[in-house]
């Protein structure tokens, strides 16, 4: 394949940037309408399921807020705007920061895979105290120019890494449950998370720019040092603030094993731990290799440029999944996670095949992260619907062993020894996103299985609603959706009206919602 290098500094078109802001302003705000529009029409005396989320009750918002403020603080990414510019200040190679990197991820293989499981036994919140503390050490390791200070900085941060993916969103939904907020509220949740992520990595990397700018080529290390004090805050506010809750006394007189024993019984919760590895490896890997990949060949490009872009990419995928999951669209996740997951190896394929253009290359960077953006709300309400709360972490935890270890093998023979080409990496990625949908297709399809239980409860309902016809609702088209609480869904049409109905256990309300 001929090979053009570009002659000058390459850099993203400003009209893009208009572009994601309008696209992430007018999705949401045209959320909001619709919902807005649509509860209008909804009998006053009536409990519609998209009334729910255009009305959440304060209690919630409280609880909501409260939590979001020290997760988007937790998510900063201060630490990782400037660190391999740092590492090269140092005097280290870049073979010896594959090593630090691959040694911080075979520590958090091996130690905080176990963190992990233990916070389920041990509490959240201390959990995330824990977090906290590893952050703090590893952002303060990294200001002196020691190797073993390195290395005991990079493995800090790999293991409060390790924690954060799983302990804030485990002691989140529990607290959830346990003040009694309705399941489908986590959705809204979730997708703010992920919103609110890729937002604050915005802001860290706009305030690690205005420190280095500020203090020049010897600040490089006031990002870290910044790190630290967010650190340190949000230690301050989760002591002071949350509550602390551990698994319940059901599941904490089991042994470990006995819990681990029950997470690999259900093949359910099996499909979706593979597809979160997957996923994990597809994205750590990107974040990895985006960078060499566009500037291959010695081509110039405006990183700093660039990195706005995937950010804002994230954030639309984010809304787009709010669109799917919190209404006016509601939809189950395994309906749409399979189209995503194709749609993410596709955009991947093109890099895999070391296609050189840069133009596109961005664009599929892009096309990647809105992929991911839905992917992870979408993910965690699939998680809150198999996974029990009380080993939550545990099951995260696990599925991120099979990541972390092909994740040390690449850097160890791509980063080190140099025999491992990017495309292939990519070529990895592609066949994990593949298997993860082809995982999804099959819980999807296990998923909509009936059992006898809920053909009997379809068939009391079904009466209700033959009752409701021809009265006072008017001529609607009528649907009946359930839900129940370990995941198993049933729907069906008729003629007359729209009806929704959330199954808990053998609990069950209803409500009529004209669409």
């Amino acid at each position: 394949m001929a090979m053009v290098i570009e002659s000058e500094i390459w850099q993203p078109p400003p009209w893009l940037y208009t572009f994601l802001v309008i696209c992430c302003g007018g999705a949401i705000y045209g959320r909001f309408h619709v919902i807005h529009k649509r509860s209008r029409t909804v009998p006053q005396n009536l409990e519609p399921s998209s009334n729910s989320f255009m009305y959440l009750p304060l209690p919630f918002l409280s609880f909501q807020r409260s939590f979001l403020c020290i997760y988007f603080l937790a998510s900063e990414a201060l630490q990782a705007v400037y660190g391999e510019s740092l590492y090269q200040q140092y005097g280290i190679g870049r073979e010896d920061m594959a090593l630090l990197f691959a040694f911080g991820y075979f520590v958090s293989l091996l130690v905080g895979t176990f963190l992990g499981i233990a916070s389920d036994f041990l509490g959240r919140k201390k959990a995330c105290i824990v977090f906290c503390i590893l952050h703090l050490i590893g952002c303060l390791a990294r200001l002196f120019n020691k190797y073993h200070s390195l290395l005991m900085g990079t493995s800090s941060i790999s293991l409060a890494s390790s924690l954060f993916s799983c302990t804030f969103e485990t002691w989140m939904t529990t607290e959830h449950d346990k003040l009694g907020f309705r399941q489908d509220w986590l959705s809204d949740t979730f997708w703010t998370m992920s919103f609110g992520a890729a937002a604050s990595s915005l802001g860290s990397a706009a305030l690690a720019n205005t420190l280095v700018n500020w203090k020049g080529p010897h600040g490089m290390a006031l990002p870290s040092a910044a790190a630290a004090v967010v650190a340190f805050v949000c230690a301050i506010l989760i002591t002071k603030g949350w509550g602390e809750n551990t698994a319940t006394s059901k599941i904490k007189t089991r042994k470990i094993v006995s819990s681990l024993a029950y997470l690999m019984a259900d093949k359910r919760i099996l499909l979706l731990a593979w597809v979160q590895t997957c996923f994990d490896f597809a994205v750590t890997a990107f974040w990895f290799l985006w960078t060499p990949t566009i500037v291959a060949d010695g081509r110039e490009v405006h990183i700093s440029m660039i990195y706005p872009c995937l950010m804002g990419s994230i954030m639309i995928g984010s809304v787009a999944a709010s669109w799917l999951l919190c209404g006016p669209y509601f939809c189950r996740p395994e309906l749409y996670l399979t189209a995503v997951f194709v749609t993410a190896s596709f955009s991947l394929a093109i890099p895999a095949y070391d296609y050189q253009e840069i133009g596109l290359l961005v664009a599929l960077f892009c096309l990647f992260n809105v992929c991911v953006g839905i992917i992870s709300p979408s993910l965690a309400r699939l998680r809150s619907i198999y996974v029990p709360n009380d080993l939550r972490a545990s099951m995260m935890s696990l599925s991120r062993v099979p990541a972390n270890a092909v994740i040390v093998f690449v850097l160890i023979k791509g980063g080190y020894y140099h025999n491992l080409d990017n495309s292939t990496v990519f070529t990895f990625c592609v066949i994990g996103l593949l298997t993860g949908a082809g995982c999804l297709h099959l819980l999807k399809r296990w998923s909509c299985v009936a059992n006898g239980n809920l053909d009997i409860r379809c068939n009391r309902i079904f009466s209700l609603m033959s009752k409701l016809k021809g009265h006072q609702y008017g001529h609607w088209n009528l649907r009946l959706s359930i839900q129940m609480k370990e995941g198993v869904y049933f729907s069906s049409k008729d003629s007359r009206g729209i009806m929704v109905v959330e199954l808990q256990s053998v609990n069950w309300k209803s409500s009529l919602v004209k669409m």
